[in-house]
């Protein structure tokens, strides 16, 4: 036999080997981090089985997976790595628990998953246009005579379209009359995607930015060992988890993130149409952070993530309304709480203030900022937390007394005050905070005063203030603020963040009297957050007063 001879031999035999084994078939260079492996199992997402009387083991697997004698054999090796306590396959009892892998069932084999992009029928009537391919059609031409554009942007598109046909495996073989969705417009397409086309990170720090984000929804992103997914009844497949992170949710979906998009299709359909809680998300080359977080969240079947662009109020006292554009939470049929948001930003000075970001979170809502060509980003600049005076508020006198010395005056207590002196006859009052003006007395009283006293008084010039029992804090302050000719205000204070996109990105209501035309005070009856006060008095020189 001559040498040719023998390498066409050669190459015959290595092509059955590709059939006979399937672990061949996925050993290119790319792939060779992923292969089949005879028996082994993942408990993730296992079914809970009571054994019933006059059952045998062999009897309700061949039931459970509808299989022939021979397989339900062989399933039985899995089933005692699901259930290693069981010493003898033959001995169980009823009312024992027992667990199954969960097979998909045949009702959801080759459906599509609400994770994998198709539209909804509601998304359909409104931005989805229905297209017949014609002979000689291929999807890119399609895209290019309906919307046109760089290669690049025929590029974004055809990843798009790809999402809204999940059910076209390869969008490269389409037939005719084969019917395709496609979108209206192509503003509806860039608005109906969570695509940002001003933000780009690079490869290296995608994985860092999904695994903060699944951290933040209580999952895990493993990427150390190896992780085996069992295909009943042959084996199993077993990915590098170095090479392919696993996410696991709680409560949620296990997501293989194929971030060098490597795994073959062939492979994700056989784990994706076994496992109902298995996804497979592939990205593809120069796709943009944000579709792949937002096809993350969407896999994990617990989260959900829509686009808002509206401000979110957060807190009481202040009030702070900050910016969002995209908004995560749980869906309704899951318990607990676990809100947050994105921003995507182009520059540093339009990230969130450190102050609002933790004020934000304390009360409820996670601001994450992802920034251009960094990846999760935060404001650095330090906010010094700032004392804040409180005035002595036990009664409505001592309050009176309080104001008075902050702002520099030196009222006298329990002062005796004539009204009228002569013929033996004298007529006084008592001032219980008296204050010497240039411009005359101010007298402070918590007594009443009849109105001759008070003509009397007036004529000399004299002012007083009457305190009765009922009265306010505030009106205390009021009345005082008025006497002695200080500016005094009682509104919502507001305090423009940082703008961003030549918007702004919220502000700080603030709640408060203010006091003064130089120096400033701002007076309020609540406790204002730490480092709130502390950006209040750097950013905009808000002296608070708590009374």
């Amino acid at each position: 036999m001559n040498r040719q001879s023998l390498q066409g031999c050669f190459l015959i035999v290595i092509f059955f080997l590709i059939l006979t084994y399937p672990s061949a078939a996925f050993s290119r260079e790319d792939t060779a981090y992923i292969a089949f492996k005879r028996v082994g199992v993942s408990k993730h997402q296992a079914d809970t089985y009571v054994v019933k009387k006059d059952e045998w083991l062999l009897d309700i697997i061949r039931k459970k997976y509808d299989v022939s004698k021979g397989e339900a054999y062989r399933l039985l090796k899995l089933v005692k790595r699901f259930n290693p306590e069981l010493n003898d396959m033959n001995a169980i009892y009823p009312g024992q628990k027992l667990l199954f892998p969960r097979k998909r069932s045949s009702e959801t084999v080759g459906v599509s998953h609400p994770s994998s992009g198709a539209p909804s029928d509601e998304k359909k009537e409104k931005v989805i246009l229905k297209y017949v391919v014609k002979k000689g059609d291929s999807v890119s031409n399609v895209v290019y005579r309906k919307f046109g554009g760089s290669r690049g942007e025929i590029y974004r598109i055809l990843g798009l379209v790809k999402r809204l046909n999940p059910r076209v495996r390869d969008l490269n073989r389409i037939y005719p009359g084969q019917t395709l969705f496609l979108p209206r417009t192509i503003r509806e397409m860039v608005r109906s995607s969570f695509q940002n086309k001003d933000v780009t990170i690079p490869e290296y720090k995608i994985l860092s930015v999904v695994s903060h984000i699944i951290n933040r929804m209580y999952g895990e992103v493993i990427t150390e060992g190896s992780y085996c997914i069992p295909v009943p009844p042959s084996g199993e497949v077993k990915i590098d988890c170095s090479r392919v992170p696993v996410v696991e949710i709680n409560d949620g979906n296990i997501i293989l993130l194929d971030l060098s998009n490597r795994i073959p299709a062939d492979l994700r359909r056989i784990i994706e149409s076994t496992w109902e809680n298995y996804r497979v998300i592939s990205v593809q080359k120069g796709e943009g952070i944000s579709s792949i977080l937002e096809r993350v969240i969407d896999a994990t079947g617990v989260y959900e993530v829509k686009k808002v662009n509206r401000h979110e109020e957060v807190g009481n006292t202040p009030v702070v309304k900050v910016f969002v554009e995209w908004l995560v939470s749980k869906k309704l049929q899951f318990r607990g709480t676990g809100d947050y948001a994105f921003n995507f930003v182009s520059k540093s000075s339009q990230l969130v203030s450190l102050p609002v970001k933790g004020y934000a979170q304390r009360n409820g809502l996670e601001i994450i900022e992802i920034m251009d060509g960094l990846g999760i980003a935060a404001d650095e600049k330090i906010y010094q937390s700032c004392p804040v005076q409180v005035l002595d508020s036990g009664s409505g006198m001592e309050l009176a007394n309080s104001l008075l010395e902050m702002l520099g005056y030196s009222p006298v207590k329990g002062s005796e005050i004539n009204i009228l002196i002569g013929d033996g006859l004298t007529l006084s009052t008592k001032a219980d905070l008296l204050l010497n003006m240039e411009e005359g007395r101010i007298i402070i009283t918590s007594s009443s005063v009849s109105d001759q006293v008070m003509d009397v008084l007036q004529k000399r010039g004299d002012r007083v203030i009457f305190m009765s029992e009922g009265e306010s804090r505030k009106e205390i302050i009021e009345n005082i603020m008025c006497a002695i000719k200080v500016p005094c205000l009682n509104n919502d204070f507001k305090f423009p963040l940082s703008g961003r996109n030549g918007k702004e990105s919220g502000d700080i209501s603030l709640p408060a009297l203010r006091l003064g035309d130089g120096e400033i005070l701002y007076l309020v009856d609540y406790d204002v957050d730490k480092e709130i006060c502390g950006l209040l008095n750097k950013e905009y020189k808000v002296t608070l007063v708590r009374y």
